[in-house]
């Protein structure tokens, strides 16, 4: 049975300590360690002081190319010991190396790519040129990110996402359409793209948007409809 997860960034301290940490074991300047994550000094500087906190792309974006849990980064305080264990700041740039730590990457629909979508520079469907999320594999259906912007057309029953949200959807397949009903869906279709709620009757499944707008599903056409899987849920 697939498990929605919802992590919450509750103590953000532990990751500002965990940079500053990491930072210095690796002997990073924190204008060097900024140019690693095209961010700025002052960036790094907030972060370790506790003044801001990163959104949730660079923190993941952090975890995996230190090759550290994401939890343990933004749960516990890590010591230099396992600092030096993970020992990771190439793996990630090595795509063999993403295979073998059971690693995937995830087309990734920020606010960018939102945008060139909805004005027709981009097609929801160009997915192989969108920026990339590293995320634990955890089953073998093709996955899509999703930065979550109240502009998108939602249904009305979603929970109150914020800014920063960024939410995980697995394809619909034969193996997981089952457990679709009154679920969150995504659709995507050239430059269309709207959030909405599964609804199954009469074997048949419908993506609701409202009493006005809803799509229905068809096996022939593939990576239309999505299920939510996960959230990263930023709290501010």
């Amino acid at each position: 049975m697939i498990i929605e997860i919802t992590i919450i960034f509750e103590d953000m301290t532990k990751i500002g300590a965990n940079i500053k940490k990491i930072r210095t074991t690796k002997g990073l300047s924190q204008q060097a360690f900024a140019d690693l994550f095209d961010l700025t000094r002052g960036n790094i500087s907030s972060y370790e002081e506790n003044r801001a906190e990163p959104r949730i792309e660079t923190v993941i974006q952090i975890a995996n190319y230190f090759c550290i849990p994401l939890n343990q980064f933004i749960t516990q305080n890590l010591s230099i010991h396992e600092i030096l264990k993970y020992n990771g700041d190439t793996l990630i740039e090595d795509e063999n190396n993403i295979i073998n730590l059971q690693l995937r990457q995830v087309p990734f629909i920020n606010d960018a790519i939102y945008m060139k979508c909805s004005y027709q520079q981009l097609s929801f469907n160009d997915q192989d040129n969108f920026p990339k999320l590293i995320l634990p594999e955890v089953n073998n259906r093709n996955m899509v990110a999703l930065s979550f912007n109240p502009n998108i057309a939602h249904h009305e029953s979603l929970p109150n996402y914020s800014i920063g949200d960024v939410l995980i959807f697995e394809e619909v397949t034969q193996q997981n359409i089952h457990l679709c009903q009154h679920k969150t869906g995504l659709f995507i279709d050239g430059h269309e793209i709207m959030l909405g709620q599964y609804q199954m009757k009469d074997e048949k499944i419908d993506l609701v948007l409202n009493d006005f707008k809803r799509e229905t599903f068809d096996f022939k056409f593939t990576q239309r409809f999505w299920k939510l899987f996960a959230t990263y849920q930023h709290e501010k």
